[in-house]
Formats: C-alpha cells, sequence, structure tokens
C-alpha cells in the first residue's frame, strides 16, 4: 500500500492503483452454474468465521433393489487455514460464473479479485482483497472425502473417493507475484486451476442453473445455503420433504438432540426465501417418532399483458409475500391477544415505514412484525424469532421509531421481543449429540 492507495488488478487492466472503493455494484450477470455434487452435500460452514475441524454428513440411501447403502461425505480444513465459510461459499459461486464465462475449456481459469467481488456485489476495498485471498487459501487446503457419496456422471453411479479430493489444485495472484516479468508473462491477474476430481465432474456436465441475483441478494447464511439445496430438490418438483436431523446434516449446520432447535435455526433463512418469492411455504410434519420438513415452491406467474412482462407479473410474485406477512399478523395478533385498534395503527407504521425501505428489505425483516404494547414512553414490537430481532433492532429501529412517531405524533422508543422462544430444556450450539438416523423405510434422495 502507498499512499493510502490498494494496488490491485481489475478485469481490464493489468494493473492500476485505485483508492478504495466502499460500494461496489453487482456485475451485470445472472446467471451461474452450480456442481451437483456440492450442492448434495456441504463443503463450508455458516459461519463468516473459519474454524478448525471437520463437516461430518452421513446417510443412508436404497437402491432399486431395495439395498441399503451407506454415504459418509467428511470435509478437513487445512491445519492452520480451517474449514471453508459461507464467505467462501460465494466466492466458489463467483467462481463458477467466470469459469462459465470461458465455457468450462479446462480447469485454468483466468479471473480478477475485483471481478469476482463485483460478481458478489461486494465493496472493493483492501478489506475484500484480503478476505478474498483468504477464501482461496481455504478453498485450496480443503480436502473431501467421499465414502460412495459422489456421482459420477458418465459413469450413471456413485462413485469413492477415499484419498480426498480438492476444490482447487491451485491459485495465483499478479499483485502478489514478486516476479514481474513472470506477472508480465502470464498476463492474466490471477487464476486458479480447479481440481481433478471436480473438474471431471463439471465437464461432465454435472451442473444446474443458479440464478446469480437471487443468491448474491439472499442476506443471511441460512437463506443462501437454503437456496442453493432447495432449488436443485424442488426444480422437477413442487413440494421436498426430507428428515429434518438429515437436513441439518446436508446444510452443514451444526448438530442438535431437538427438531425445534434445528426448526428455530432454519427460520430466518425460510422467512427470507418466502419473502423473495421462492418458497410458497414450509412446514414441520411427523412421520411416526420422527420429524419432518416439509418445502413448497411458490408457482411461477403466467399472467402477462399485451406488452409481454409487465408489472402484473410483479405484482403476482410479490403478491403471495405480501398475504405471508398479513397472514403473519393476523394470526399471531389472534395468538397474543392484540386488538383491532392496535393492529390498526401498526399498519399505519407499517405503510410509513415501508416507504424509506426497499420491498425486498421490508419483505424479508419487517412484513412479519406487530404491535405488541404501548405506554406513554414507548413500545414493544413483536417479530417472529431471535434472529429476526437481532436483524431489525440495528439497522431498522430508526425508521420504525421515526413512522411510529409520526403515527403517535409524540416521541416513543421502540424495544422488540421474539414471539417464538427457544423450547425450554434445548442444548446450547456447543452440544453436539450423536445424530439420529433415517426412519426405517425413508428413502433418502439420490444424487441427481
Amino acid at each position: 500500500y502507498k499512499g493510502g492507495a490498494a494496488f490491485c488488478y481489475n478485469g481490464n487492466d493489468m494493473a492500476t492503483t485505485h483508492p478504495t472503493r466502499q460500494h461496489a455494484q453487482p456485475a451485470p450477470t445472472d446467471r451461474g452454474r452450480d456442481e451437483m455434487n456440492l450442492i448434495e452435500f456441504p463443503f463450508a460452514t455458516l459461519s463468516r468465521r473459519a474454524t478448525l475441524g471437520s463437516i461430518r454428513c452421513e446417510r443412508w440411501i436404497t437402491d432399486p433393489q431395495g439395498q441399503r447403502h451407506r454415504q459418509l461425505w467428511t470435509v478437513q480444513g487445512g491445519s492452520a487455514s480451517g474449514l471453508p465459510t459461507e464467505f467462501d461459499e460465494r466466492v466458489y459461486v463467483a467462481l463458477m460464473a467466470v469459469t462459465r464465462r470461458h465455457g468450462f475449456t479446462e480447469p485454468r481459469v483466468p479471473f480478477s479479485v475485483y471481478g469476482l467481488l463485483r460478481i458478489m456485489g461486494e465493496s472493493t476495498d483492501s478489506r475484500h482483497y484480503q478476505s478474498v485471498e483468504r477464501s482461496l487459501e481455504r478453498l485450496l487446503r480443503v480436502s473431501i472425502v467421499a465414502e460412495g457419496a459422489f456421482w459420477d456422471r458418465e459413469k450413471h453411479e456413485l462413485v469413492e473417493l477415499l484419498n480426498g479430493f480438492h476444490l482447487i489444485e491451485r491459485y495465483w495472484l499478479a499483485y502478489r507475484e514478486r516476479d514481474r516479468d513472470l506477472a508480465q508473462r502470464e498476463g492474466v491477474p490471477g487464476y486458479i486451476v480447479w481440481g481433478a476430481e471436480l473438474w471431471r465432474s463439471i465437464r461432465q456436465g454435472y451442473l444446474k442453473d443458479l440464478d446469480l441475483r437471487r443468491f448474491y441478494a439472499l442476506q443471511t447464511p441460512v437463506a443462501r445455503r437454503l437456496y442453493r439445496f432447495l432449488d436443485k430438490k424442488l426444480h422437477r418438483s413442487a413440494t421436498y420433504e426430507i428428515d429434518i436431523f438429515q437436513f441439518a446434516q446436508q446444510l452443514g449446520m451444526s448438530r442438535y438432540a431437538y427438531p425445534a432447535k434445528v426448526r428455530e435455526k432454519l427460520q430466518p433463512g425460510i422467512d427470507e426465501l418466502v419473502a423473495q418469492g421462492f418458497l410458497a411455504a414450509s412446514e414441520v410434519v411427523r412421520v411416526r417418532s420422527y420429524t419432518r420438513v416439509r418445502f413448497t415452491r411458490r408457482a411461477p406467474s403466467t399472467r402477462t399483458s399485451s406488452r409481454g412482462a409487465s408489472p402484473l407479473v410483479a405484482a403476482d410474485a410479490a403478491e403471495p409475500v405480501e398475504r405471508a406477512g398479513r397472514d403473519w399478523r393476523r394470526a399471531t395478533a389472534e395468538a397474543h391477544g392484540i386488538g383491532a385498534e392496535r393492529r390498526q395503527l401498526w399498519e399505519r407504521v407499517l405503510r410509513l415505514a415501508r416507504k424509506e425501505v426497499s420491498d425486498l428489505m421490508y419483505r424479508a425483516w419487517l412484513a412479519r412484525s406487530l404491535l405488541l404494547e404501548v405506554t406513554e414512553t414507548g413500545a414493544v414490537v413483536l417479530l417472529p424469532n431471535p434472529y429476526a430481532v437481532a436483524q431489525v433492532r440495528t439497522p431498522w429501529d430508526g425508521t420504525l421509531r421515526v413512522a411510529m412517531e409520526r403515527v403517535l405524533a409524540r416521541s416513543c422508543a421502540l424495544t422488540y421481543r421474539a414471539a417464538e422462544k427457544p423450547t425450554e430444556g434445548t442444548p446450547s450450539p456447543e452440544d453436539t449429540p450423536s445424530l439420529r438416523p433415517l426412519a426405517a423405510g425413508l428413502v433418502a434422495d439420490d444424487q441427481g
């Protein structure tokens, strides 16, 4: 660094110096690709912070002949770098988007850190450059052992990769290269080399499309992981059902002893996918002594105007989300004995607040809120769960407070309360009891 400027590379110039950019705009692309083995099983944690250790996912599947087979997927992070994080997952998605642009022609893929951050919609300042560098290091160091858990599309069978495989074999960044002649000869800002086993799967076409705009618009790691997984599972079916503990494993979640705790951790991501119009609903169902979760995808709109795509389509897409928010407010008001006068007051507050936030943020965080109590000095706002409380309290408290004061014509401090509290006796995140198996006779999904 010299003079407060970062020495960086971008997609157009081999080397440039620029002041720190604080707000990068997403790159003009909306189509990505995702390798399907890396959707079926996790390769990263749901945390932004790197941790040492491993991710272990075990399940049993039943073949057409009725024989049961054990699958084991183990992810081991580097001894110093740790396991890949949720940020690294976003870097992987951006790298796949760049690889698609190059036509999936060879495992060595040129890229720039600046270009990755543009795809991700992140700031292109020095801090984010360093974050991408650390991500590349973790993606290089991580090793995955797949015991009957890696689908080979060419052989049409599950294969054993007992010696482990890597996501990328090498990465290189020109601005970190001390040999300037070498940097000039390479002629690119940087490149990665995909791991041999993963590249073989990519070349076999074991891929699916991924809507990058939707993926990067999601605000929480759980929502992004859910979206990648459910977009695959709901591709040909309107509904998808899975054992809730098995689901937690395949998302790379921490282990919990109680279904209610898993559901609590999933709920913010589910709420966000409903708010975005991807999911229509989710519900917990009981099958004998086992707990399963069922997801329903929102049906695409078919209404159009005489001019083709029109505001009618956008209105249709938003309506299920608006209805879900209204239904939540109505049901929650009935459950907490909140009268019509207080509900109407809060509707006025929401109408004012909505003018100050984007539709996405309103649907994701504010649509499911309700006025629980009003006193002479303040008010209590009810939100679906503790995570929603944490998300709303910091960025949107000022917006809601100003709207509330305008409606009441007086000062009013807001406090927030979760409607759903953790079940009494549920363990802390540090508790990691052994996982329960799938119910006997229930067939786990195949790799497709």
